[in-house]
């Protein structure tokens, strides 16, 4: 799913560089291309958040050992910053041609009104007035190339609201999916935490019990040898008890 993504951004970008320079028609049918490729898009990520959502909520009801819930913990953080990252870039492109697209909308009107003032500008601009304003200055216009100028103008005053309608979309998933990418670090940490003290705990341990060992293995060892002494002992006055009454007799 985030594949496709990463597909429909390179459709997306292709027809945002392609809308400015087509004939009205082809706009329009370019206009409903980006139209479909942004709402799947937003639909695909959709999905994409509620699929970690239910992961999260899964690993949380985990009964399995530490291991196993620490590499599900961090499957799932691994997926959800994927994902943001690539929603990132997503927003990145989405934002350089509202850019592109507002830089374009103020030549324009240049073209058709030279003075026009910065107050003009930033109405023009408005998410709220901004094609009330065009409307208004085209219903003024007679010369039909100005005319033909500030149609196009609000076709990307069109193109700027969807984009900033995606925007506002993806935002809304970022701060879910982060809270969750958060979540799932914390977790793992405090796995991670438990497992470092179970594993000091045991060297601690071995590290305690390595003295006892190793001092009843000398004591092992000196047993043997006074067995052994002792032995020999005993061996030697077998041999030599009988050889002295021998000679004493």
């Amino acid at each position: 799913m985030i594949r496709n993504i990463k597909e429909n951004m390179s459709g997306i970008e292709a027809l945002h560089k392609r809308m400015v320079t087509v004939t009205d028609d082809e706009s329009s049918r370019m206009s409903r291309q980006l139209d479909l490729l942004i709402s799947e898009t937003s639909r695909i990520a959709g999905q994409i958040s509620n699929k970690l959502a239910v992961m999260e909520q899964n690993n949380k009801t985990l009964t399995t050992g530490q291991d196993q819930t620490q590499m599900r913990l961090t499957q799932h953080a691994t997926l959800a910053k994927s994902f943001i990252d690539t929603m990132t870039n997503y927003l990145r492109m989405q934002k350089e041609n509202e850019k592109k697209y507002k830089e374009r909308i103020v030549r324009q009107f240049r073209i058709v009104k030279p003075d026009v003032t910065q107050q003009e500008i930033d109405q023009l601009l408005s998410e709220e007035s901004g094609q009330i304003f065009t409307s208004q200055v085209l219903s003024k216009t007679q010369s039909e190339q100005s005319r033909s100028i500030l149609t196009e103008v609000q076709d990307r005053q069109r193109d700027i609201l969807r984009i900033e309608k995606s925007i506002n979309e993806i935002n809304k998933m970022f701060g879910e999916v982060k809270a969750l990418v958060l979540g799932d670090d914390i977790k793992a940490k405090k796995i991670s935490d438990t497992t470092d003290v179970i594993q000091d705990n045991t060297n601690q341990i071995e590290q305690d019990t390595t003295p006892t060992i190793k001092i009843a293995g000398k004591i092992k060892k000196k047993k043997w040898k006074l067995l052994g002494l002792i032995l020999l002992i005993l061996i030697i006055a077998a041999i030599v008890v009988p050889t002295v009454l021998r000679v004493n007799t």
